[in-house]
């Protein structure tokens, strides 16, 4: 009979020694990617309106804001009979009066029987 003791815990494939174990609360990548802090709704809206997309207009390639693309297409599409889309570039034109700056070009909106502007900004 052998007089040595056996290990309370079997060290072996997929058990290391419990020297060499992670420590409760301690990550085994210490380089891994921080997490960062969430970005505002604002910037996240902001960045998406300013990134740059190319387009083919007319033949032509171009790179266009997003922004500009959208409001290009709510005016053809406006132009085009579309109620939903000239509803929303009026809106638009609203918000855009009430908050721009006082030294820039203002787009108004104008019925064809009456002549008149249409909106709050007219």
């Amino acid at each position: 009979m052998s007089t040595t003791s056996k290990p309370d815990y079997a060290v072996g494939y997929g058990k290391p020694p419990e020297h060499s174990q992670w420590k409760k609360g301690q990550c085994g990548n210490p380089k891994r990617r921080r997490e960062r802090q969430p970005k505002a709704v604002s910037t996240r809206i902001d960045e998406f309106f300013a990134r740059e997309v190319d387009v083919v207009e007319n033949g032509v390639a171009l790179r266009r804001s997003a922004f500009e693309i959208i409001i290009l297409q709510l005016c053809n599409k406006a132009m085009d009979g579309n109620s939903r889309a000239l509803n929303v570039l009026k809106k638009y034109l609203d918000f855009a009066a009430s908050r721009g700056p006082k030294n820039c070009i203002r787009a108004v909106l104008v019925d064809e029987e009456t002549r008149e502007p249409v909106g709050k900004n007219g």
